[in-house]
């Protein structure tokens, strides 16, 4: 059986017992009625119900994802008037598609080749692994919040609360694939020219196990999953005040 979609937002593309998922992270931005974000999550849905499918890769390199698109379309819900509810479905877009990839029975690869801001970066927490090309990096602009970490709640989970935020936000412009790597936040960092065929082989090494095998490993059992869900929801509403007390202090 063969699974492709082509989606605005995304594609995929199977290969035997492992399917890529190439995804335009400005699907968390779209208000098109949640059409695209509801497609996405069915997708996941059924490549998690299909058993021939042992491991999913997310890959960032979608063709229309750049980050200066995301930036203006999220100035443009950060200046709107209605801003405050706006945010709020992002942030809960962002956390339905986190909690689906955490919770799905296969093993799942983060792939990053195109540079993205710290909260997209961190929808990696959700994967088992995390590869990225030795170009890469993460980008510290924080005009109108938009570098906000929604998906720093995670981080507890993942025991990697030593990663000091301000560091890591703040110290430069750019966070580089060396410095993301020595922090133990990515796997393992590729020529970039090499990045797909490394993250595919290690793909179908995964493959060749049970999923069963894992389970035990990965321990993303339903209390954890309920614990992470809470902490995105605090997440949610915290950060927002930081969005709100921010525009307050332009405003007056």
């Amino acid at each position: 059986m063969t699974i492709n979609i082509n989606n605005k937002y995304f594609y995929s593309e199977h290969n035997e017992t492992i399917v890529t998922l190439h995804l335009d992270y400005s699907i968390f931005l779209e208000d098109e009625s949640f059409t695209h974000k509801n497609k996405l999550l069915e997708f996941l849905e059924m490549i998690e119900s299909n058993k021939t499918i042992t491991t999913l890769i997310i890959s960032n390199d979608y063709p229309g994802f750049q980050l200066d698109t995301y930036k203006d379309k999220w100035d443009t819900i950060y200046e709107s008037t209605d801003f405050e509810s706006n945010i709020i479905r992002v942030f809960r877009t962002y956390n339905q598609v986190f909690l689906k990839i955490k919770s799905m029975q296969k093993i799942v690869l983060a792939m990053f080749s195109k540079p993205v801001n710290i909260m997209l970066f961190n929808l990696g927490m959700a994967a088992d692994l995390r590869f990225v090309s030795r170009d890469f990096y993460v980008d510290n602009n924080n005009y109108n919040f938009v570098n906000i970490p929604k998906g720093g709640a995670a981080f507890s989970e993942a025991r990697l609360m030593y990663v000091n935020p301000v560091k890591m936000l703040f110290q430069s412009d750019k966070i580089f694939s060396s410095e993301i790597y020595k922090k133990h936040l990515v796997d393992e960092v590729v020529n970039p020219e090499e990045l797909m065929e490394r993250v595919m082989t290690v793909a179908k090494r995964y493959s060749q196990f049970n999923y069963i095998e894992f389970e035990a490993v990965k321990m993303v059992n339903t209390s954890i999953l309920k614990r992470i869900d809470l902490l995105l929801q605090k997440e949610n509403d915290y950060l927002l005040s930081c969005i709100r007390k921010k525009k307050n202090a332009v405003l007056n």
